[in-house]
């Protein structure tokens, strides 16, 4: 009986998934993906990276960038439910921290 009435139940709302809080964590988990494989490639030839793997960091760390962008913005629209903005904006700053630091200790050392 409890089943059914579960089954049943409405939800009055007008809410719904945020699409720039996806695309935030999307362009950011990508982001973190490219740096995996850019850190392994440099790796495999011994820190003698070609033009394109550092090409590709770069693309990677703007993308970075443009995912922490998009889930500020996705934090303030209204009527919308915060899981993916927050994941996006919690992910985007992991992806940006990651790239700035490593580019930073590649100035330094």
């Amino acid at each position: 009986m409890a089943a059914k009435r579960h089954r049943r139940s409405y939800k009055f709302t007008d809410k719904t998934q945020s699409k720039r809080g996806m695309l935030s964590l999307a362009l950011a988990v990508v982001s973190l993906a490219v740096f995996v494989a850019v850190v392994a490639a440099s790796f495999s030839t011994g820190g003698n990276g070609s033009m394109y793997l550092g090409s590709a960091g770069v693309a990677s760390m703007l993308l970075s960038f443009v995912a922490l962008i998009l889930a500020i913005v996705s934090l303030r629209e209204e009527n919308s439910y915060r899981l993916f903005p927050y994941l996006g904006t919690v992910f985007s700053f992991l992806a940006a921290g990651i790239w700035v630091a490593m580019y930073v200790a590649g100035f330094l050392l």
